[in-house]
């Protein structure tokens, strides 16, 4: 992207959609039943490649923002060849901005907005995360729909997302769709829609995009 100058409508950050995605609906927390036994085999080295993709942008679809976050942790639990538990721990402090090219200045005046108390308030919320609930095989695109608690600033809510499980004798992957919350649900409540007094170009939209891409070995 060319260097711009930032106003507090572009720093404004955009926790929406940039893209096409599924848009998921949430819910109440689900309780978490662990299937564990002798048996069970236990899958916790995350590749460094797993992260977790996010997506934003203004109202309308306006100034379009992306980044990933990286894993702090991940446990994966098999029996008989199938996953049935699954939690994923994010690190929120390495949320990064990747939409302003080599403007590092911007990407860093963003990454800031981001992690303050105006969003995810880091330094109080350091981590978020994902905890499989349920897990249902399906046709198509993708093999599986996976049901979770996801939990952001100690807020948890149950949500349905279609994703790809691959379960091998040496890793677990996850995959998943990119799927589009709504950020009120976790009282992500900043420049949200229909703000009194907020101008129509500092509106953020209420949507958050996610991807979740997570492989782990024994």
């Amino acid at each position: 992207m060319n260097k711009i100058v930032l106003s507090l409508a572009v720093i404004g950050l955009a926790l929406t959609s940039c893209s096409d995605g599924t848009q998921v609906e949430a819910s109440d927390a689900a309780n978490v039943n662990l299937i564990e036994n002798a048996k069970t085999i236990t899958y916790g080295n995350v590749d460094e490649s797993s992260k977790l993709d996010w997506g934003a942008s203004h109202l309308g679809g306006a100034a379009p923002r992306f980044g990933i976050i990286s894993l702090k942790s991940a446990e994966f639990l098999v029996n008989d060849n199938l996953l049935t538990n699954a939690s994923v721990e994010i690190d929120m402090s390495t949320l990064r901005v990747d939409n302003f090219g080599e403007d590092t200045a911007s990407q860093n005046q963003l990454t800031g907005h981001l992690v303050s108390a105006d969003f995810f308030d880091v330094p109080n919320h350091p981590t978020s995360s994902f905890e499989l609930t349920g897990i249902e095989s399906i046709e198509g695109d993708f093999n599986s729909t996976l049901t979770g608690n996801l939990t952001i600033m100690n807020i948890s809510k149950s949500i349905s997302f279609k994703a790809n499980v691959d379960v091998s004798d040496n890793e677990v992957s996850m995959k998943s769709e990119k799927f589009i919350l709504d950020r009120t649900d976790w009282e992500l409540v900043y420049n949200i829609e229909g703000s009194e007094g907020v101008p129509i170009d500092y509106i953020i939209s209420n949507d958050l995009e996610f991807t979740i891409d997570v492989t782990v070995s024994k």
